[in-house]
C-alpha cells in the first residue's frame, strides 16, 4: 500500500527542462512550499493535459507527491484571471523568475514573496511602470532573504533626514553624503546618491520613478553580491531592450 501523502498548493512555473523522452522537470514557485522541483510525467506528449498548463506567468493549482527532493506532479490546473506580460515586460517577468531561481533555496517558504511576485506580474501585464515594478520586487526579495534596506535609519542609528542625501554601504547602511559622491575603495560601497526624501517616501509605501531610478544601482549591487555574483542573463537581455 502506498502511504505517500499528496500536497496541494498554488504555484507558478519558473523554469522547465526536458526529462527522459516524454517528461519535464519543472521548477515551481509555490505559495506554501517555496521553490519546488517536480517531475511532470508525459508532459512533452502532444496530447498531454499538462502540456498546455505548465507555462510561465500563469497561476496554477497543483497537486504533488513524493518523499524525495524532486516530487512527482500529480495534477495541475490553470486558474486563469491573469494576463501574461508581453513585449519588454515579458523580459522583465523572466528576470523575476531568474532572481527567484538564484535566490531561493528549495522548499524555503515565502508566502509574502509569492504575493509580491503575483502582484508584480499583474502590474507588468497591466502596463504599470516597468522600472517601478522591478524595483519593488527586488527590494521585497532582498528583504525576504535577509538583505533588506533600512528605510528609517542611517548607519549611525540616526533617523533618515528628508533634506539630506545618502549613499548605501553594504552591511553598514545609509551613509550621509551631503549631496556629494562618497568615494569608497571597498566593494561594499555604491556611488549613487539618493535623497532622504525618496527613502522616506519608500518607507511610507510611495514608489515614484525617481525613487526607482535612484535605487537601481543599489539593488543591483546587493543582488550581485548576495544572490547572483556571476551575473544574470535576463538582466543583460532586458537592458539591451530598454536601450533599443
Amino acid at each position: 500500500m502506498n502511504n505517500t501523502r499528496s500536497n496541494t498548493d498554488f504555484a507558478y512555473v519558473l523554469h522547465s527542462v526536458p526529462y527522459k523522452e516524454t517528461s519535464l522537470i519543472v521548477e515551481l514557485f509555490c505559495k506554501e512550499h517555496g521553490r519546488l522541483p517536480v517531475v511532470a510525467k508525459g508532459a512533452k506528449r502532444p496530447h498531454s493535459g499538462l502540456r498546455a498548463v505548465l507555462v510561465s506567468f500563469q497561476p496554477l493549482s497543483v497537486r504533488f507527491s513524493g518523499k524525495s527532493e524532486v516530487k512527482t506532479l500529480v495534477q495541475a490546473e490553470w486558474l486563469g484571471g491573469l494576463m501574461s506580460p508581453d513585449g519588454k515586460a515579458l523580459f522583465a517577468a523572466y528576470y523575476l523568475n531568474e532572481l527567484l531561481m538564484r535566490g531561493l533555496t528549495r522548499e524555503d517558504t515565502h508566502p509574502d514573496l509569492f504575493e509580491l511576485y503575483q502582484n508584480t506580474l499583474m502590474g507588468l501585464a497591466g502596463g504599470d511602470d516597468m522600472n517601478v515594478c522591478i524595483r519593488q520586487f527586488e527590494v521585497g526579495l532582498l528583504q525576504c532573504l535577509g538583505y533588506g534596506l533600512d528605510w528609517q535609519h542611517d548607519r549611525t542609528g540616526a533617523a533618515i533626514d528628508p533634506e539630506s542625501h545618502y549613499v548605501w554601504l553594504d552591511e553598514e547602511g545609509w551613509c550621509p553624503s551631503n549631496g556629494g559622491i562618497v568615494n569608497n575603495s571597498t566593494s561594499s560601497g555604491v556611488d549613487q546618491v539618493i535623497q532622504g526624501l525618496l527613502i522616506d517616501e519608500i518607507r511610507n509605501g510611495i514608489w515614484s520613478k525617481p525613487a526607482a531610478s535612484a535605487l537601481k544601482p543599489i539593488t543591483r549591487k546587493l543582488l550581485m553580491t548576495h544572490i547572483a555574483p556571476s551575473g544574470l542573463m535576463s538582466r543583460v537581455w532586458m537592458e539591451h531592450l530598454l536601450r533599443a
